[in-house]
């Protein structure tokens, strides 16, 4: 229901939810009438296999939450053979690393098991601290600027969009060599915003990360990072959404401090978010006048097909006539997921759909 099924190539019917369940169920285990429900998180863990998708999202907030209300026992009272299970799921990913700090708070045995497993990963860790491994990476795109106001370039390396949630910060030095002096997340989120560009900031050492929603007209987020000593710091994100998709649409404008050190676990989880809809009116700058994206069937048939999977032989939900007024959910790939005037969902190649 919430993956992405391999054998169709496309998408579970709440992959694009996923995230927002994942939120709830992890908001409910924060009320105390739900406390039993803790061990899920291990048994959904146990023999888990990571994705990048909402497994990945899953297994962050599994930490997090352990982290954050040091819920270490829920790992500690496990058979070491179930903890070695639970431990890899918790761990895996495009680029495993120790945790530290979470592996300290575990007792001596499944710190020793948790130990073993990253030594399988230690040629792996010499190979990510290298910016060569990214040099000529398909997954990965660079940009070049000055971070730390020294004169010199650095490397700034991301994730490719749908490709993962990586940053790696690389500062250069007089004789051209890179040293990596960060590693966090780039803001993408499984199901929700994407990784756009990353950009200096002209005040201060640090930088600028810019994601977006692209399955909406219009929702940006700015995360601005400042080097602060030997830590970074997300000073303020700024949100940007539009209040719908009408004519009348208004840009929402909200600016909201942060201070956070993205350097220390579960960091991810005091962001402030923007404020709910109903107040936002009141709270955020309003900008008016802002043109909406609008998407309309373009066909020389005189029509196109809407089909239930993202092939031309799939099942024809509805003929869709030149020049309706369609709204696009998902627009990566050669087949975009739509969203008809009479409710109905399905798959549309893109050449066949323009925007205003």
């Amino acid at each position: 229901m919430f993956g992405w099924n391999d054998t169709e190539d496309s998408p579970e019917p709440l992959y694009n939810n996923a995230n927002e369940y994942i939120d709830y169920w992890f908001s409910l285990l924060n009320k105390l009438e739900y406390k039993n429900y803790e061990s899920q998180i291990i048994s959904i863990s146990k023999n888990g296999k990571w994705e990048a998708d909402a497994v990945s999202y899953f297994k962050n907030k599994s930490l997090d939450y352990i982290s954050n209300n040091k819920k270490y026992n829920l790992i500690n009272q496990l058979s070491n053979y179930e903890a070695k299970s639970v431990l890899i799921f918790l761990f895996d990913g495009l680029n495993p690393k120790p945790d530290n700090s979470f592996i300290g708070n575990l007792s001596t045995d499944k710190q020793k098991i948790a130990r073993e497993i990253f030594l399988g990963y230690i040629s792996n860790e010499t190979k990510r601290s290298s910016f060569a491994t990214y040099a000529n990476n398909k997954g990965y795109f660079i940009k070049n600027f000055d971070v730390n106001k020294d004169g010199i370039s650095d490397k700034i390396v991301s994730s490719k969009p749908y490709k993962g949630e990586d940053l790696f910060v690389f500062l250069g030095d007089a004789n051209r060599n890179e040293k990596l002096v960060l590693e966090t997340r780039n803001f993408s989120e499984d199901g929700g915003n994407i990784i756009q560009d990353i950009l200096p900031i002209s005040t201060s050492k640090g930088l600028t990360i810019i994601t977006s929603f692209p399955d909406r007209s219009y929702y940006e987020k700015v995360y601005n990072i400042v080097m602060q000593n030997d830590t970074w710091i997300l000073k303020n994100v700024i949100y940007k959404t539009m209040s719908d998709t009408s004519q009348d649409a208004v840009k929402y404008i909200y600016d909201v401090t942060q201070n956070i050190d993205i350097t220390k676990s579960g960091w991810t989880e005091k962001i402030n978010p923007i404020p709910d809809e109903n107040v936002r009116a009141k709270k955020c700058r309003i900008e008016k006048n802002i043109s909406v994206k609008k998407y309309y069937i373009s066909d020389s048939d005189g029509y196109t097909n809407l089909r239930k999977e993202k092939n031309a032989q799939s099942t024809i939900l509805q003929k869709i006539t030149t020049g309706s007024q369609v709204e696009v959910l998902n627009n990566s790939g050669d087949w975009w997921l739509i969203k008809t005037k009479e409710g109905k969902k399905g798959y549309v190649f893109k050449t066949k759909i323009k925007a205003n």
